[in-house]
């Protein structure tokens, strides 16, 4: 459809882009629920359930840009923080994804590290996180390696042979 003079009347996605504040917060709105989602996919939100801890409690060491894939291929390229200590696992996401993602700390009591490297190129380590929700993390095994030394004998007491 054309006007008089051979113009098209704005679509609504042209009047969006062109109002910047609805942008905004479109654009705030669609980030927020891509987040959120992406956390009930991966099983962050089933964890967070018994796992969350508040911000400031975990004292171990901790490895920031670090990535991850979860259940149903979720993947979170450099974006974690993962640390590890005696008592457990670490894992937060960066404060720009945190929506449905709050900071976890799992005892390894809790998690099974499956024995054996896959992948063809890049090897990587599968751990089960919480025995009865048994989500896998898919690391690097250089970061697996990493986190089995700063457990100490924490990462041996929950691993399964």
């Amino acid at each position: 459809m054309t006007t008089e003079m051979g113009l098209q009347p704005p679509t609504s996605i042209d009047w969006l882009l062109t109002q910047p504040y609805f942008f905004a917060l479109f654009f705030c709105t669609v980030w927020a629920l891509a987040c959120f989602v992406i956390g009930l996919i991966s099983g962050w939100n089933v964890l967070s359930n018994r796992f969350s801890i508040s911000k400031g409690t975990f004292h171990g060491e901790t490895w920031p840009f670090r990535s991850a894939r979860m259940r149903f291929l979720a993947h979170y390229g450099n974006c974690l923080s993962i640390g590890a200590d005696e008592s457990g696992l670490y894992m937060s996401v960066f404060p720009i994804f945190r929506i449905g993602h709050p900071p976890l700390l799992i005892p390894w009591a809790e998690i099974a590290v499956l024995p054996g490297e896959t992948g063809l190129i890049f090897k990587q380590r599968t751990l089960h996180l919480g025995r009865q929700e048994a989500i896998p993390l898919r690391i690097s095994a250089s970061l697996a390696e990493t986190l089995q030394r700063a457990a100490g004998k924490g990462w041996s007491v929950a691993s399964v042979a």
